[in-house]
Formats: C-alpha cells, sequence, structure tokens
C-alpha cells in the first residue's frame, strides 16, 4: 500500500495523479465514483466548487517541433499553478490532447480574462481559451469540458490569440449542397485575373458564399476546400499544353491550417501557381474565343445578346463580359452596336428596305432608337446616310 505522506509529498506524482483522475472526470470515463470525495481528499482537490466550470487553453499556431510545444505547455502551466491556484479555488490539469484544463468555480469567471492577459504578456507565444458553462455539481463537469472545446472551435473564424465563450459561440450550418456553379465561377475568375488582388477577391466571393448563412464546421470547410482545389485543377490540366509543365501541389496541406483567413489565404496561393500554369498559353485561348464570339454576333446580331453568345462559346456572361472587354477594349455591347450600324449602313446602301424594316433586322424594335443610335454613331441620321451617297 502507498504511504500517503509520501504519496503527497512528491509534486510530479501528485500533478500525474491529478491529471489522471480528471482527465477522466471530463471524459466520463470516471472510474473513482464510488470514491469520489476521498480521491479527491488525497488529491488535495476541493469536491465543492461553487458551479464548477472547464477551460481549456491551448498554444495558439505551430511550433517547430513536438518537443517545443510540450516545453511551452509544461512552463505555462507551472506559471499559471504560481499565479492562478494559490486560493484552491481552481486546479490546472493536462487533458492529454495537449491542452491545458483549468477547473475554476463560476462565480469567479472574471478571473480567465485577467489570466488570459497576464498569459499574454508572460510568454511571447498566445494561447487561445475555450469555456464552457457551468455545472451544478462536480461529477457533471464533462459537460462544461465538450462545451470548452466546442469554444475552442470558434477560434476558425475569430482568430487565434482570443477568449472564447461557449454561451456565446454561434451554431454552425451544414452544406447540404457542393457549389459546383460557384467553383465554375471561381475558375473563370480566375482565368481573367490581372494580379493577386483579384484572386483574393475571387476566393473571397466563393466562400462569402459558402458562409452567407453563417458559419460551418472547419471539418466541412477543409473537405470543401480540397474538393475545390482538386476541382480547379482538374480544369486547369484539362488543356494538354498547361499540363505538361504544370507541377502539382500538396492539396491536402489545407488541414493543417487553423483558422478561416489561414485557409483562404492558402486557397489564394495555389490559384496562384495554377493561374501561372494558365498564363503560358492563355493569350491564344482567349483570341479564339474572341474570334468565335465575334463570328456569332457577326451571323446573329439581329437576336444576338450577352447571354445567348456566352452559352454559344460555353462561358458565363459574366466572364465573357470580361474577357471581351480585356481583349478588344470595348464592351460586349459596344460591338454588338458597332456590328449592327455597319450592318444597317448596307442595308440602307444596297437595298430599299425602308428604315424600320433595317432597324429590325439588324437587332433594333423600336425604330425612333435605331435613328437615334445610328446618327450617334455616323453622323447622320438613316434617311440622309441613304440620300448621302457616302
Amino acid at each position: 500500500m502507498l504511504n500517503k505522506e509520501l504519496f503527497l509529498s512528491d509534486d510530479e506524482m501528485l500533478d500525474l495523479m491529478r491529471d489522471r483522475f480528471l482527465t477522466s472526470l471530463v471524459s466520463r470515463e470516471n472510474h473513482y465514483k464510488h470514491r469520489f470525495k476521498e480521491i479527491c481528499s488525497y488529491l488535495k482537490l476541493n469536491p465543492y466548487f461553487t458551479f464548477p466550470a472547464l477551460a481549456l487553453v491551448e498554444s495558439a499556431g505551430t511550433f517547430p517541433e513536438e518537443k517545443e510545444k510540450r516545453k511551452f505547455l509544461k512552463e505555462l502551466r507551472d506559471y499559471l499553478q504560481k499565479h492562478e491556484c494559490d486560493t484552491g479555488n481552481s486546479v490546472i490539469f493536462m487533458d492529454g490532447e495537449d491542452r491545458l484544463g483549468l477547473l475554476f468555480s463560476w462565480v469567479s469567471r472574471e478571473r480567465i480574462e485577467v489570466m488570459h492577459k497576464r498569459v499574454n504578456g508572460a510568454f511571447s507565444h498566445p494561447v487561445n481559451i475555450g469555456v464552457g458553462k457551468p455545472c451544478s455539481q462536480l461529477a457533471d463537469v464533462h459537460l462544461s469540458y465538450r462545451q470548452a472545446l466546442a469554444a475552442l472551435q470558434g477560434k476558425f473564424y475569430t482568430g487565434d490569440g482570443e477568449v472564447a465563450y461557449y454561451n456565446e459561440t454561434t451554431r454552425y450550418h451544414h452544406i447540404d449542397e457542393y457549389p459546383a456553379d460557384k467553383e465554375k465561377e471561381l475558375f473563370e475568375r480566375l482565368t481573367c485575373a490581372r494580379d493577386m488582388d483579384e484572386i483574393e477577391k475571387a476566393v473571397d466571393c466563393f466562400y462569402g458564399h459558402i458562409l452567407q448563412d453563417g458559419p460551418v464546421d472547419s471539418k466541412s470547410i477543409y473537405e470543401l476546400t480540397i474538393r475545390l482545389l482538386l476541382g480547379i485543377e482538374q480544369r486547369v490540366v484539362a488543356d494538354p499544353e498547361v499540363a505538361s509543365g504544370y507541377k502539382k501541389c500538396e492539396i491536402t496541406a489545407v488541414v493543417q491550417m487553423k483558422t478561416m483567413h489561414q485557409v483562404k489565404t492558402y486557397v489564394t496561393g495555389y490559384l496562384a501557381v495554377l493561374r501561372e500554369a494558365l498564363m503560358q498559353n492563355e493569350k491564344e485561348s482567349q483570341r479564339s474565343i474572341i474570334k468565335k464570339t465575334l463570328l456569332y454576333m457577326e451571323q446573329e446580331c439581329q437576336h444576338a445578346t450577352l447571354f445567348n453568345v456566352a452559352q454559344k462559346v460555353y462561358m458565363t456572361p459574366t466572364y465573357l463580359s470580361s474577357l471581351f472587354k480585356i481583349n478588344t477594349g470595348k464592351t460586349f455591347i459596344e460591338q454588338l452596336t458597332d456590328i449592327r450600324i455597319n450592318k444597317a449602313k448596307e442595308m440602307l446602301k444596297s437595298t430599299h428596305l425602308k428604315n424600320y424594316e433595317v432597324a429590325e433586322k439588324v437587332g433594333y424594335k423600336d425604330s425612333r432608337y435605331f435613328s437615334q443610335i445610328f446618327k450617334r454613331k455616323v453622323g447622320l441620321s438613316p434617311s440622309e446616310y441613304r440620300d448621302s451617297g457616302a
């Protein structure tokens, strides 16, 4: 049988046994429930916390090596035991998941914010703190522990180095269906992006759609992001000329991102690499698209619209409009107007069609509006142009 006095005089053994007991308590694998008060007495734990609650403390960011992280947590634990556990109303333990647990009475909850400021002032490495709700008795503290874990997940959106309370967390939404249309839109914006800022805005737009109904749990964001990057990559390498010069990157690294900001930054950088591969034969491809677009506009100017011409070249209207402006210096409507007016000039000179008939054949149902556009472009009304002999 262990000598009780010897056991309690060994601080390291006491910490180890406290960790074991409290980890069992918060995981609900409590093997000590029949001797609960006796064990608390042996471990110098107060079994009568006033509304016990659990806070979880973890290091923010990453460490070059795992041993450095363990060293930091040990130093942090020693610091907290010295400065935060001197009254007997709180206790620090390791939860077995590279986090420190702080068991405390809810009546002294204001100490959490004070502790956070102290830690940030004492250490160069910031910490995240998740705080669960209070319980009626210590035996139920596993509920507060799970809530503290859920509160820590909030750092994915709020960022590192903050205190998050479970009762302030927002309910996560579920993604019912992968937004394939938004993936296509992002790809199209990528192909015509001129710099990193435009890629970043396109990425913000994509995730803005995902999060429009509220935050989504980080696991779902990781899965969606991996699918997004695979989808964009497949679109890029579908062109054999691009595929031959493209070196694939490690997509699964996204799961190492700790915050939404880091995920978006990672995606932006990844897409920038894909953009470089696309630029190798981008100009030739764009010239081909514009050539086909102009051909359809010439052949079908009477019924041509940005929407139906975009369908002909398998583009979205938004993307085609942007591509058209970049490559021709004109908007789609400006080019279509020029085509219609040129065709009208030919008809006015070579046929006996009346002005309203010419207007209809080139796509204007309102002959008065046609006359206004014609005069603004040519400097003469349709009738004056017909009679001018020009």
